[in-house]
Parts: C-alpha cells; structure tokens; sequence
C-alpha cells in the first residue's frame, strides 16, 4: 500500500468521523433529547479517540515513505 492510498483512507476516515460527530451533534439540538445528548457525546468521545488513528497513519505514512526512498537507493 502506497503513501497516498494511505492518507486517502484517512482523510476519508476523517471525514466520516466528523460528519457523524456533527449530524448527531444536530439531532441531539434538535430532538432535545437526553438519549440523543448521550449519543452526541459518546460519538465526540469517538472522534477524539480517532485522533490515535490519524497519529497512527501518519506514522505509517512516514514509515512507507522511508522504505520507498531506501527501496529506490541504488547501489
């Protein structure tokens, strides 16, 4: 798996957490509701969990670049 695949899957991966923080988010404002709150902050508690994710790819990401660039070293 490339770098650039790497990042795609989490940008998208990104993408998809904050989307469903804010559209719960939404329905918790709107529905006023206490089960919906609850929902709202267990899906915040996700989004800030996913942020190991990210680290974690972006170790990755640096890790696959290196290879790359030694795999290209000739000798």
């Amino acid at each position: 798996m490339s770098e650039a695949m790497i990042r795609k899957e989490m940008d998208m991966f990104q993408e998809s957490v904050m989307r469903l923080s804010k559209e719960i988010g939404k329905a918790a404002i709107l529905w006023n509701d206490p089960k919906y709150a609850e929902l709202s902050s267990s899906v915040s508690q996700i989004a800030n969990a996913s942020k190991n994710v990210i680290v974690a790819g972006d170790k990755c990401c640096s890790s696959v670049s290196k290879m790359e660039k030694i795999a290209a070293e000739k000798y």
